[in-house]
């Protein structure tokens, strides 16, 4: 079976592509229930800073630590 979108040829039993992960049977689900293309949200966060109260409770006294995916 091809994939539709890599035009890899896989064997007729598959499910998923074995090079680029797309679904081959789509006559199962409607397509999309299966989107090709991952989206990211752009939220923008308030920033907390040394002071700062969120939640109506808690105070950042100080950072801890910082790395790649955030700061504690």
């Amino acid at each position: 079976m091809k994939c539709p979108k890599c035009q890899f040829e896989n064997p007729p039993e598959s499910t998923y592509c074995r090079k680029c992960a797309a679904r081959l049977d789509l006559s199962r689900e409607p397509a999309e229930a299966f989107p090709s293309v991952t989206k990211t949200l752009d939220l923008a966060s308030a920033e907390l800073t040394t002071g700062s109260t969120f939640a109506g409770r808690y105070q950042v006294i100080e950072e801890l630590g910082a790395g790649g995916m955030g700061r504690v």
